[in-house]
């Protein structure tokens, strides 16, 4: 009589294999989509916190030389400036707030890029975010 070996077979192995293959094909783009959905939720609490700070710090002071004054956002994500600060996804400028002088007004421009096709900047368009200027008061 044979003894028969303990362990798995080829056979076995490769029919894992194959199921871990099919199940991670449903499972990693899901993941990356819930990735990019929580990191627009981010951006959009940071655009609406961002405006609050700005147009707060300009009702109180009277002025604002520079953005950083009237807001410390998580420099991973946002890009600082003097007057601007701007979120890229995949390289590209995606939203951007600007504090500008348009003729003695000051405005913030809130600028998001609506065309692009995938990504952040795309979930945020769908999303209802858009380009806007508020006036500083």
């Amino acid at each position: 009589m044979k003894k028969m070996k303990k362990g798995f077979s080829l056979l076995e192995l490769i029919f894992a294999i194959v199921v871990i293959g099919i199940i991670a094909s449903f499972a990693i783009p899901k993941y990356l989509d819930t990735k990019d959905s929580a990191m627009a939720s981010t951006i959009k609490r940071d655009i609406a916190t961002a405006t609050t700070s700005i147009k707060s710090h300009y009702l109180v002071n009277g002025d604002i030389a520079k953005i950083s004054d009237a807001i410390a956002l998580n420099e991973t994500h946002w890009g600082i400036e003097d007057s601007k600060i701007t979120y890229k996804d995949n390289g590209k400028d995606c939203v951007s707030l600007e504090v500008k002088d348009n003729s003695g007004t000051k405005t913030l421009e809130l600028t998001v890029d609506s065309t692009a096709t995938n990504g952040i900047c795309k979930i945020l368009t769908a999303d209802g975010i858009k380009s806007t200027i508020y006036n500083l008061y």
